[in-house]
């Protein structure tokens, strides 16, 4: 258990810093496209199932694992003819757990997806609540966040249908085994084998108790495969957020910049890789100690002008047409720059 609980906590503090280094690396254009909502449950429900749910059910399935072992060693060794019997088992639950695992870790993945919108409606409900309340919006958000409870609540109800009726065939199963290895003695009686009656009445108090054992057991099989749908979104996170542009040459002096002359050569600018160019073709000189205005309809890129000089997003075009040489400032290229 000391060793289960280690390599636990090892493993979800490296995650929880490797989500956290790649949020804080991430772009403004990935905190603008994706729901605060989906963000928070990264850091909450799915960190706690990594640092907490995962080792527990890891840990009881552990415990359900051997007394189920050493009850179908017991049974075969005083009941030979029940090995057969136990082969057929073994394929009817490989069966039966093929089956649901896919159900299980769909309708957990479903559960936390259906999650994320009720934290983000929650946030744009607390963040606006004196324009909701101006506008007279109450019953409108009201039942927004009763539609999203809603349908998280019917994928809990799934869950629970599930493993009612996966309990169902585990308790067949189990007494299954309860009854062949209380007839097959008889069998054998019958057929003038010769069998220790105190080792039958050991197998058949181990029996009992294997019911229990094993519905607890594929249900734990169950939960660790919902836990391990939490850890999937976390390292979903970790390998396919994209990351700001990492390292580059340090200022070139304290004071700089010292005048403030920004010269913008060839300037092209887009969001996202997949979207036309916010900005194109942009060139511009702005002299030291100068007082500009951007002037432009709604739409013609006076704020990504400035988003760019702030590198919150990463310039195009330039010299070279990647970029470098779009922005100087007192003859200091910043996208070479270390953020």
């Amino acid at each position: 258990v000391f060793v289960l609980v280690v390599i636990g906590c090892r493993a979800a503090a490296r995650l929880q810093v490797q989500l956290l280094d790649t949020m804080l690396r991430a772009p403004t254009s990935f905190f603008e496209t994706t729901p605060s909502g989906r963000i928070l449950n990264r850091f909450t429900s799915d960190t706690e199932m990594c640092d907490n749910t995962v080792l527990m059910n890891l840990q009881q399935w552990i415990n359900c694992i051997m007394p189920i072992a050493s009850t179908i060693v017991v049974v075969s060794v005083v009941n030979p003819i029940f090995v057969p019997w136990l082969l057929v088992l073994c394929v009817l639950y490989v069966c039966l757990y093929r089956y649901s695992v896919n159900a299980t870790r769909d309708i957990q993945r479903l559960n936390q997806v259906s999650r994320s919108p009720i934290y983000s409606q929650f946030s744009e409900t607390l963040s606006g609540l004196t324009t909701i309340r101006s506008y007279g919006a109450e019953r409108r958000f009201e039942a927004d966040a009763e539609r999203l409870v809603n349908r998280n609540t019917r994928s809990a109800y799934a869950q629970y249908l599930l493993q009612a009726w996966v309990s169902l065939f585990l308790d067949m199963m189990a007494s299954s085994i309860v009854f062949c290895a209380a007839l097959l003695p008889l069998v054998a009686l019958e057929l003038g084998w010769t069998i220790e009656v105190a080792l039958v009445g050991l197998s058949l108090t181990y029996t009992f108790e294997l019911s229990q054992f094993l519905k607890h057991a594929t249900r734990m099989t169950l939960e660790l495969q919902k836990s391990f749908a939490g850890i999937e979104r976390i390292v979903e996170y970790i390998r396919h957020v994209p990351a700001e542009r990492q390292g580059g040459d340090a200022p070139p002096a304290a004071s700089w910049p010292s005048a403030g002359v920004i010269v913008v050569t060839n300037l092209t600018v887009r969001y996202r890789p997949e979207l036309p160019p916010a900005l194109r073709g942009v060139s511009c000189a702005i002299p030291a100690k100068a007082k500009v205005g951007v002037v432009g309809r709604t739409g013609s890129g006076k704020s990504t002008f400035l988003s760019t000089v702030w590198r919150l997003i990463e310039a195009e075009g330039g010299a070279d047409g990647r970029g470098l040489g779009a922005i100087q400032i007192d003859g200091v290229d910043i996208s070479r720059l270390n953020l």
